[in-house]
């Protein structure tokens, strides 16, 4: 039942990855507890330098002989991120936000096959007449940053009719069994899955903010393009917290007007430097996080609504694949 071409081609038995979360909110840990499990791991490494990246693949490599995949964001591409996924042989490169094209000569005749991230069919298509080796599509009810602006349950059955026979990743929306059994449903060959692994033991999230997401029912959720320091004019799904909220009392005011702009907030280690956090940074909180949540980027997508505990990556994989189970031998019957 599991085994879609795209689990063959990719070592794996179970069609499930874990987002990609960037800055490394998705590392080594995360990634090789999914791959341990089944899926296929995926490190979050858009935001990081070239030599963090390699560090980051060998040390995966430490904790799983697996498959496993590494998310890079092109709108943040800096010179040498793609080509040390190269050299590291990495089995799967998924880019976001960005035109594969320049990336599929270099990858062909690599160990590493090649997937893009897409927010529309049109994308989609554009991309499998790139070369790509499948596609990602992602519904409007991701969190993180969102290129989809469709939900799921209509952008995914019209992309996969649009690039058939190239497999489709489904993204956003999915947390729990129900919603993966869905997407298979729908012609997907596997699913992404962001923030049900966020509230993993293993990511690297600060735990006050995968605490906030537990909490959090999808009407706290919003589509905005606030958190814009280092990444402008790109839109994600965030919670509400009171940056949102008092830049909404003030009037929604433009970049450049809003409440406390270019006061730090907060600091917190990112590749191995101490940075400090000015209001509307891209950056979630990650586990050296110093200041306070209610001023930073708390990605989630509606699918909070479904997450109701903090648990490690492999019983979150278990309860997927069980649920599922029963959802699809449910609808044979």
């Amino acid at each position: 039942m599991w085994k879609s071409q795209l689990c063959r081609d990719l070592g794996i038995d179970l069609p499930i990855l874990n987002a990609g979360m960037g800055g490394g909110t998705a590392g080594p840990e995360l990634a090789a507890a999914v791959s341990n499990a089944g899926g296929l791991g995926v490190l979050g490494m858009g935001g990081l330098p070239p030599p963090i990246i390699r560090e980051e693949i060998r040390r995966l490599r430490s904790l799983t002989t697996k498959s496993f995949g590494v998310n890079i964001i092109l709108a943040l591409l800096e010179e040498g991120q793609v080509e040390v996924c190269l050299e590291e042989k990495v089995p799967l490169l998924i880019l976001f936000w960005g035109d594969p094209k320049p990336f599929v000569a270099k990858v062909r005749g690599t160990a590493t096959r090649l997937v893009i991230q897409c927010g529309s069919v049109d994308e989609a298509k554009a991309a499998a007449d790139a070369g790509v080796d499948a596609v990602m599509i992602q519904g409007v009810e991701a969190g993180g940053h969102v290129k989809g602006t469709t939900a799921l349950s209509i952008a995914l059955p019209a992309v996969v009719d649009a690039v058939k026979p190239l497999p489709v990743i489904a993204a956003g929306g999915v947390a729990d069994g129900r919603g993966l059994a869905a997407a298979l449903q729908l012609g997907a060959q596997a699913v992404s899955i962001g923030t049900r692994f966020l509230c993993s033991r293993e990511s690297a999230a600060l735990r006050a903010y995968k605490e906030r997401i537990v909490r959090a029912k999808a009407e706290d959720t919003v589509h905005t393009l606030l958190f814009d320091i280092g990444w402008p004019d790109a839109a994600h799904r965030v919670l509400r917290n009171k940056a949102y909220a008092e830049w909404e009392a003030a009037g929604s005011p433009a970049t450049g007007r809003r409440p406390g702009e270019g006061v730090t907030f907060a600091a917190m280690n990112v590749a191995g430097t101490r940075i400090e956090m000015p209001r509307y940074h891209i950056f979630p909180p990650l586990e050296s996080f110093e200041g306070d949540i209610e001023y930073a980027a708390l990605y989630a997508g509606q699918s909070c609504a479904l997450v109701n505990d903090i648990r490690p990556a492999a019983e979150i994989m278990r309860d997927l694949v069980r649920e599922a189970e029963a959802v699809l031998h449910q609808s044979d019957s």
